[in-house]
C-alpha cells in the first residue's frame, strides 16, 4: 500500500531554524538551485553550505519519519531482495527488514510519490513504512546486498539466469570501481574472457566457463533493450545504471564473431565528466589562445585526435564556458554522451534519416548562435559546417587526424575549396591522453645524455624526471588516471596564404611552430619535466604525431 507524506514545514526553514545554515545561505541556495535546475538540498551541498548527512536528518525531521544510520544498521539481505536490483539501484531504495505486518524501506527521496507507489507493488499485503537515510550510504548498502549473490557453476537454466544477473552486476561494479572506460566480454575456444580498458590500456580481469557466454550476453541485451533472439547481426543499445550513488551511462555494442557474440560496454561516469577547461591539461598560453577563439562569433574550432583521446570532453568544456542565457547553443551528436544544462542537444537517428547533415540543416533554421557537431565525417557535413561559420555562427567539431595541421588536409580531401577553409577555420587543437604517474610510488631518476638530447634538452646531470614503479594504490601499474596534452594551431594570415596555395601539412606545421605553436611531443615532454607522466608514455601516444 502506498504511503502519502505531507510536508509540515519547508526544508529550508527547518535548516535555518536548526542553525545548520543562515538565511543568506538559504537564499543563495534557492538562487543556485533555480539556475542549475537542482533541488534545494543538492544546491546547498553543491555550494558547500551543508553535507548530505545533515540534509537527510533534516528531511526525516521535516516529514516526521525515521532516519536510518547505515553505519550502524544491518540490512536483512532476504528482505532487501524483494525489491528488484535494478529498481533499488535506479531509485536508491532498500528494504531494511520486517516488523509484524510492516516492512521498512529506506528512500533517498521519500517525497517522490511515484517511487513510493512503485515500491508498494513489491510489498504484497504488508504496510510500507517509509524512512530515509544518506543517499550515498543507501547506494552502498544496495551494492553490498546484491553483490553478495556470487555466480556459481550453472547446473540448470534457472540457475544460469540467476548467475548471469549477478555476474553482469559484478562486472559493471568492478569496471566502475576500477575507473574503466570500456568493458569487453568475448568468447574464446574454451572460456569467456572479461577485459577492462583502464587509463587507455586493456587488461584481463576475469574468466567464465564457456557455457556462461549465452546467459551473460542475453542479460546484457535485456538491460540495454536489445533483441535477445538476434545473433547474426551487430546491435547497439544503451542503458543507465546507478552504481555506488553515481549514474553510469552505458553504451553497448554486440558483434557476431565466429566463436559467438562479443560485447563491448562503454561506460560514462557522469559525475566524473570534466567540463571545466582549466583542468583539462592546457598550458596557460594554449588555454588563453583557445578561449579567445571560442569567444569569437563566426569561425570553426576543430579538435582532432584518435578515438578515446578526450575530444568530446574538450568540446563539452568549451560549451560550458561560453554557454549563457543570451546564446542559443545547439549540438548534434552520435550519441549524446552528456547532458548539458541550457544546451539544446540533438541525437543522430539514421533510421529516421536524422543524419549529421540533415540535423544541421534543421538547426540552421533554429536561430543558433553556437553549433557543436559531434564529428565531421563526410563532405556534406563539412560543407554545411563551413557555410555555418561563414554566415555568422561559432562552430565546434572534431576530426580524426594525427595532428593539427592534418585537419586542413582532411578538409581539402573532402573537396572543400581552400579559400573557404582559410576563411572559416580559426583554430585546430590536436589532443592526446597520457597516463598520469601514481604520486605514491613514482620513481625519480636522471635520464642519460642520449635521452635528454632526444627530449630536445641540453644535458644536465642534475635533471630529475620520473618513471612508474607500482604499488597497491595503483594496482601495481605505476599509473593512476590520465591527463591531456595539446597542440594548438591558430590560423594566422601567413597560414591562410599557405592553405590557399595548397601547401603541405608539413609546411603549415612548420609555419605554426615559427609562430609559437608547441607540438604534441613537446607539450608531452613539458608534462614529463613537471613530473606528471613518464617519457615512455609520451613517446607511446605521440608516435604518429609530427615533431
Amino acid at each position: 500500500m502506498s504511503a502519502k507524506l505531507t510536508q509540515k514545514k519547508k526544508l529550508g526553514d527547518i535548516l535555518v531554524e536548526s542553525g545548520l545554515i543562515s538565511a543568506t545561505q538559504l537564499q543563495q541556495g534557492l538562487v543556485y538551485g533555480k539556475e542549475h535546475s537542482l533541488k534545494l538540498g543538492d544546491a546547498l551541498q553543491g555550494l558547500g553550505f551543508i553535507n548530505e548527512n545533515s540534509i537527510a536528518r533534516t528531511l526525516a525531521k521535516q516529514l516526521d519519519i525515521l532516519f536510518i544510520d547505515f553505519t550502524r544498521v544491518v540490512v536483512d539481505p532476504e528482505t532487501a531482495r524483494i525489491i528488484p536490483e535494478m529498481v533499488a539501484r535506479k531509485h536508491k531504495v532498500i528494504a531494511l527488514g520486517r516488523r509484524p505486518g510492516e516492512i521498512l524501506v529506506a528512500f533517498a527521496d521519500p517525497l517522490n510519490i511515484f517511487v513510493t507507489d512503485e515500491i508498494s507493488r513489491y510489498i504484497n499485503n504488508e504496510k510500507l513504512v517509509i524512512c530515509t537515510g544518506v543517499a550515498s550510504l543507501i547506494s552502498a548498502a544496495v551494492d553490498q546486498v546484491y553483490n553478495m549473490q556470487k555466480p556459481r557453476e550453472p547446473v540448470a537454466k534457472g540457475e544460469d539466469e540467476s548467475a548471469a544477473v549477478a555476474a553482469v552486476n559484478e562486472m559493471i561494479l568492478q569496471a566502475v570501481l576500477s575507473g574503466a572506460s570500456d568493458l569487453h566480454l568475448e568468447p574464446t575456444d574454451t572460456k569467456v574472457r572479461v577485459r577492462l580498458r583502464v587509463d587507455g590500456l586493456l587488461r584481463q580481469v576475469k574468466e567464465f566457463p564457456l557455457e556462461m557466454h549465452a546467459p551473460l550476453v542475453s542479460r546484457i541485451k535485456i538491460i540495454s533493450q536489445l533483441d535477445i533472439g538476434e545473433r547474426r547481426k551487430p546491435q547497439d543499445g544503451r542503458c543507465e545504471i546507478p552504481v555506488s550513488g553515481r549514474d553510469i551511462d552505458i553504451r553497448v555494442s554486440v558483434l557476431p564473431l565466429n566463436k559467438g557474440e562479443k560485447v563491448v560496454m562503454r561506460l560514462l561516469d557522469k559525475s566524473k565528466v570534466k567540463i571545466d577547461l582549466s583542468v583539462l591539461g592546457f598550458e596557460a598560453a594554449q588555454l588563453a589562445q583557445f578561449e579567445q577563439h571560442i569567444a569569437r562569433p563566426h569561425e570553426i574550432v576543430l579538435v582532432t585526435g584518435p578515438t578515446g583521446s578526450g575530444k568530446t570532453t574538450t568540446l563539452y568544456a568549451a560549451l560550458h564556458r561560453i554557454n549563457s542565457v543570451d546564446r542559443n547553443v545547439i549540438t548534434v551528436e552520435d550519441p549524446v554522451e552528456y547532458e548539458l544544462a541550457g544546451v539544446n542537444q540533438v541525437q543522430v537517428n539514421r533510421k529516421a534519416d536524422l543524419t549529421f547533415a540533415n540535423a544541421l540543416r534543421a538547426i540552421l533554421r533554429q536561430d543558433p548562435d553556437v553549433i557543436m557537431i559531434g564529428e565531421i565525417r563526410d563532405p556534406e557535413t563539412a560543407e554545411i559546417a563551413i557555410q555555418s561559420a561563414l554566415t555568422g555562427h561559432l562552430v565546434l567539431s572534431t576530426l580524426h587526424t594525427n595532428d593539427a595541421a592534418g585537419a586542413i588536409a582532411r578538409l581539402t580531401d573532402m573537396e572543400i575549396p581552400p579559400f573557404l577553409i582559410a576563411t572559416a577555420v580559426g583554430m585546430v587543437v590536436a589532443q592526446r591522453l597520457v597516463r598520469r604517474l601514481c604520486p605514491d610510488c613514482r620513481e625519480a631518476f636522471t635520464p642519460p645524455e642520449t635521452v635528454q638530447k632526444e627530449m630536445g634538452l641540453v644535458y644536465d646531470a642534475r635533471l630529475i624526471i620520473y618513471r612508474p614503479k607500482g604499488c597497491p594504490r595503483c594496482d601495481g601499474n605505476g599509473f593512476k588516471g590520465r591527463l591531456a596534452v595539446h597542440e594548438t594551431l591558430s590560423v594566422s594570415p601567413a597560414i591562410e596564404e599557405l592553405i590557399m596555395s595548397r601547401a603541405s601539412s608539413h609546411d603549415i606545421f612548420r609555419q605554426a611552430e615559427r609562430e609559437g605553436m608547441i607540438s604534441l611531443r613537446r607539450a608531452g615532454i613539458a608534462k614529463v619535466l613537471a613530473g606528471h607522466t613518464s617519457l615512455d608514455e609520451v613517446l607511446r601516444v605521440t608516435l604518429d604525431a609530427v615533431d
